[in-house]
């Protein structure tokens, strides 16, 4: 999803309610100039990090599953992160090529940058513990691979619940602005004799405003999902 594209597109329909609920111009360009502003400056920054975490976390999933059963087939660490690696995507796979010369233990230590979760901390400890003492490792990552599990139904459930919310909040926001919109030829003549008002010019400029407060609330809530171990100030 283009960010700024769809954020243009609301910035222009904005502008437009706000044009023909005040008939202000200035009005109209300077609500264009703000949303888009916000969309380009802070939507697209808030919005981007958290795709890229989910991303991140659905690659890291992928990782630990397909190392484990790997491992527990061919009992090899390096058999194992060649598996992993050939399911990876370009990013995983441009981090590993970058580190061909350690060795496996030390590959998947250095993941940990990559992979800034705490299950996978776990992970790389579990399998540590596994290369120096042997064992099963399908029953050693029993607890892990159920965590993980767990970790991406909530995930994807927290994608599907903002999908939700933002269905909801498009929907509400469009009917009270197509009612906004319409009080200006359903009521003509009121509305020539309060259009000219400052409070009403002010007023329409508020509702605006507290649309875009609203949307950056929204945003906020659709991009606050906890995966322990990530630092959203970091790449």
């Amino acid at each position: 999803m283009n960010i700024v594209l769809v954020g243009v597109i609301v910035s222009l329909v904005f502008a437009g309610i706000t044009f023909i609920a005040s008939q202000n111009l200035y009005s109209s360009i300077s609500i264009l100039i703000i949303f888009t502003l916000f969309f380009v400056l802070i939507a697209r920054r808030l919005i981007n990090k958290n795709q890229q975490k989910i991303h991140r976390y659905h690659q890291c999933f992928q990782f630990i599953n397909t190392f484990i059963i790997s491992l527990n087939v061919k009992g090899s660490l390096s058999a194992a992160i060649q598996s992993s690696y050939e399911i990876a995507d370009d990013s995983t796979k441009e981090i590993i090529d970058s580190i061909k010369e350690l060795s496996e233990e030390e590959k998947l230590t250095y993941l940990i940058k990559y992979f800034k979760f705490d299950l996978y901390r776990l992970f790389v400890d579990m399998v540590n513990l596994w290369n120096e003492q042997g064992g099963d490792i399908i029953k050693m990552s029993r607890y892990l691979i159920e965590q993980v599990r767990l970790k991406e139904e909530y995930v994807l459930s927290c994608q599907r619940l903002n999908r939700s919310k933002t269905v909801e909040f498009v929907v509400l926001w469009a009917i009270a602005l197509i009612i906004l919109a319409a009080l200006r030829f359903a009521l003509s003549q009121f509305f020539m004799r309060i259009s000219q008002t400052l409070f009403y010019q002010v007023a329409v400029v508020v509702i605006i405003l507290f649309a875009l407060f609203s949307i950056y609330l929204l945003i906020i809530r659709c991009t606050n999902m906890s995966l322990e171990g990530w630092n959203d100030e970091e790449k």
